[in-house]
């Protein structure tokens, strides 16, 4: 069973773009930012639930859309 509490790796897909600054200013440091066309991937995100929706929170307050999440399978939590 898992707690909010407990970090975990989480990959999220966006469509819009990303500001520039974001990754450094809301996300942990060795988050990946992956710019695509109209959308961006950020990978190794590791957050606990309430980092996670802040981080989603901004984003959507940027005009982004969230198209998917999933939590990162593997050791690396």
């Amino acid at each position: 069973m898992t707690t909010a509490s407990e970090t975990h790796s989480y990959t999220l897909c966006f469509f819009g773009l990303s500001d520039d600054s974001f990754l450094e200013d809301y996300c942990p440091t060795g988050t990946t930012l992956t710019v695509g066309e109209n959308t961006f991937t950020l990978s190794n995100l590791s957050a606990d639930q309430a980092r996670l929706l802040g981080v989603i929170r901004s984003l959507l307050n940027l005009g982004c859309t969230l198209i998917s999440l999933s939590l990162e399978t593997g050791e690396n939590k």
